[in-house]
């Protein structure tokens, strides 16, 4: 992985890290090398996204508002591969064999695919299997009422399936 990108991993849970890299080092040895382009976001930059195309210029790229994203618990990154070598071009065109083999690698870790949801289909973003946020959720009630390791403490407990269905 770039500098960049585990500079983004170094915020999210670290078993999505560690799904993202293994997928990565996988796709590596094929000569396909991914760029983690974001992770966790603040819900200021979550609410920003959101008013794309709503009141800001732009077009809407997201449903989600702070705090029904999986980015907001660094549960979520968004991943793209580059069209040749560790740098560059980045590709994103869904259709070509690269990226359909990005998408059969991280979702083999057992990666939800936003390439996959049917409002506003999501194609770099990657989360782990948990529910969707709503406001009433117990990651939400979690993260509202956390202190400085709340983090910590919603990845542990989605690794514990405590926010299943």
């Amino acid at each position: 992985m770039d500098t960049r990108s585990e500079g983004v991993l170094q915020h999210v849970d670290p078993d999505l890290a560690a799904r993202i890299r293994a997928a990565a080092d996988a796709l590596a040895a094929s000569g396909t090398y991914l760029l983690v382009v974001s992770g966790l976001r603040t819900a200021a930059e979550q609410n920003a996204l959101y008013a794309q195309g709503r009141t800001t210029p732009g077009h809407i790229v997201t449903n989600a508002k702070a705090g029904q994203s999986m980015h907001n618990y660094g549960l979520a990154v968004d991943v793209v591969p580059y069209l040749s070598g560790p740098s560059g071009q980045l590709n994103w065109n869904t259709q070509t064999a690269q990226y359909q083999a990005m998408v059969s690698a991280l979702k083999a870790q057992g990666l939800v695919w936003g390439g996959e949801w049917h409002t506003i289909p999501d194609p770099d973003h990657f989360q782990m299997p948990t529910v969707p946020v709503s406001p009433n959720s117990a990651m939400v009630s979690d993260y509202s009422n956390g202190s400085d390791g709340v983090l910590t403490t919603i990845w542990q407990n989605a690794a514990a399936g405590r926010y299943s269905a």
